[in-house]
């Protein structure tokens, strides 16, 4: 059980680019809920003055950085190698895998090759072997990211500010003393879902994915006047609500219902062994990210989710052929003239050229 504590408020007050603050929401209009006492906080820049936070090592937090990409995508694996270079952290690469290549023998219970693409059940079969690695290598935590990820450059400041969010929130979750192990995202959580393309939060949810009412917990943890925030109308990924109801550059730390896209997740051990037996035994019948999301909504085996929108980590869409975005689906032969990120002010890819000259990053859209 995840909720069970009073409404409070909470405002942390951190200096970067500007204050940012975390204030506790539960459900209902946002703007009539903004209220609270004060506490002095750090968001510490990337400066080299982040004290002794694990964040800023070169694993972000985690004990490794899983990227999972077929080997002749040498294209992706150029880019995000620079990039995760030039922001201060190191990749791990782990195959992905062609679904036609997988044996009758080897589907998930469930899967109809008729139905379903066999892309998707390569895509299934690549994040259950980066859950395995980390039950196997006995890795104390990992976050996962698919191989045509963008982040803001300031990734570890944003990251810094998360967790302090995500440890609020863990404050109501199921505590488990033999689960828990040292991280500086906190000690309560299975999964830290930081990259998804639509939000629905629990209170929203569709009909025929309503979860108990004793089972949704609506709390909310705003950060506030984040200024790598996109402009209004730049901001997207709001599923279930708009924009409008929340102040400008703010992002909502959250437990997540219906998230859509598995671009970027971070698994604890035992977030990892029950994403295993769920995602790996369990059978599958439709895409990765949909039954990602069931493990969290429905809070399979007892899982712990704390997620962000907007996202932390996004699909980036190349320059080129529009065909190469994705090894999943076919988008055509059309050429894209320049690329972009959806939700990255500061896209670490599109200022490549910038940060290997040693040169400010530029914003994607003033306002």
């Amino acid at each position: 059980m995840i909720g069970g504590r009073p409404n409070v408020s909470l405002v942390i007050c951190a200096v970067v680019f500007g204050c940012v603050f975390l204030s506790y929401l539960s459900s209902g209009p946002v703007r009539n809920q903004l209220s609270s006492t004060a506490s002095p906080a750090r968001w510490v820049s990337s400066n080299g003055k982040h004290g002794k936070s694990d964040i800023f090592n070169g694993t972000l937090g985690f004990e490794k950085v899983f990227v999972i990409g077929l080997p002749e995508r040498s294209d992706k694996r150029d880019a995000l190698t620079l990039m995760s270079s030039l922001t201060g952290f190191r990749l791990s690469w782990i195959d992905g895998v062609v679904g036609k290549t997988i044996t009758d023998k080897a589907l998930p219970f469930g899967w109809n090759r008729e139905t379903m693409q066999d892309s998707n059940l390569g895509s299934w079969r690549g994040h259950v072997n980066a859950m395995r690695r980390i039950v196997e290598d006995g890795v104390s935590s990992a976050l996962i990211m698919e191989d045509d990820m963008d982040w803001d450059v300031h990734v570890k400041d944003l990251l810094a500010q998360f967790a302090q969010a995500a440890q609020i929130l863990q404050k109501d979750f199921h505590q488990d003393q033999r689960l828990r192990s040292p991280s500086p995202y906190g000690q309560d959580w299975d999964m830290l879902w930081l990259g998804s393309c639509v939000t629905t939060f629990d209170e929203d949810l569709p009909e025929h994915l309503k979860i108990p009412l004793e089972q949704r917990y609506t709390r909310k943890i705003l950060i506030r006047n984040d200024p790598t925030v996109p402009p209004p109308g730049r901001v997207l990924a709001n599923g279930s609500f708009s924009w409008d109801d929340y102040p400008p550059q703010t992002r909502i730390v959250y437990v997540p219902g219906d998230n859509i896209c598995s671009f970027a997740y971070a698994l604890s051990a035992a977030g990892a062994q029950k994403a295993l037996q769920h995602m790996g035994l369990e059978g599958q019948h439709k895409p990765f990210d949909n039954h990602l999301s069931d493990l969290c909504r429905m809070r399979v085996l007892g899982m712990r989710c704390v997620s962000i929108v907007p996202s932390l980590f996004v699909h980036h869409r190349p320059r080129g052929k529009i065909s190469a975005d994705s090894d999943i689906n076919n988008a055509g032969e059309e050429t894209r003239e320049a690329g972009f990120t959806e939700n990255i002010l500061y896209s670490t890819r599109l200022n490549l050229r910038n940060l290997v000259m040693g040169l400010e990053p530029e914003k994607q859209w003033e306002g």
